[in-house]
């Protein structure tokens, strides 16, 4: 066999060990992206998650601070980059982390239009010609009244309707405020997690995608 032939095998059989990979887009604000943590690259929650799952996926952080599920909030996470870069990524599976935002005074009139904001968001995902496998993950625990963030909201209002949005459509549906309930220290600002805060996270959403890459269908 030439050079030629063999540099062209090889190049084929890289492109398609890299198509098939899974790629897992994780959806969200400042927590997904990583914010107040040192290294974000290596221990912000979609960086573990992606050393959790190892070389058969591709994950990608499409988190922003301060980013709402609202079209109607101060920073709508559908109008931003991150939401054309998610997009264009072309998931596999959709993990939506959103609604901590959402809760500040400014931001919130009600669970409906959260919902609604947020159903808009996994359906137009979930039309793309990759058909991505839907994960919705709960806001994570608020310790502090802290960036305006407030935690009654998300207990009180967030949490059942979200759930209830979740059942209604058979989302998988992650529990991250029971998760990050009762670990105040992971939390040192009262609203981000460290490194350890964000491994839970990223322990937990690994559980739902692996659940979920059996439903994938590889184009």
């Amino acid at each position: 066999m030439n050079l030629h032939k063999l540099t062209f095998l090889l190049c084929l059989l890289t492109f398609t060990a890299s198509a098939q990979k899974i790629r897992v887009a994780c959806i969200g604000n400042s927590i997904t992206f990583g914010y107040a943590i040192e290294d974000r690259e290596h221990d912000s929650y979609p960086a573990q998650l992606q050393q959790l799952l190892g070389e058969d996926y591709e994950v990608g952080n499409f988190g922003l601070s301060g980013a709402t599920a609202q079209r109607e909030g101060d920073l709508p996470w559908t109008s931003t980059q991150q939401y054309q870069d998610a997009k264009a990524f072309a998931p596999h599976i959709a993990v939506i982390k959103l609604g901590t935002n959402d809760s500040k005074e400014r931001n919130w009139l009600n669970a409906e239009r959260l919902v609604n904001s947020l159903e808009a968001i996994a359906k137009e995902f979930e039309a793309l010609p990759t058909h991505p496998r839907i994960i919705i993950a709960l806001p994570a625990k608020a310790y502090k009244f802290m960036f305006s963030i407030r935690d009654s909201i998300i207990y009180n209002y967030e949490l059942p309707a979200i759930r209830q949005m979740a059942k209604k459509h058979r989302w998988h549906l992650i529990d991250l405020y029971k998760a990050t309930d009762k670990m105040p220290e992971c939390f040192p600002d009262g609203i981000h997690p460290n490194p350890q805060g964000a491994a839970v996270i990223a322990r937990k959403v690994k559980k739902a995608v692996k659940k979920e890459v059996r439903k994938v269908k590889l184009l």
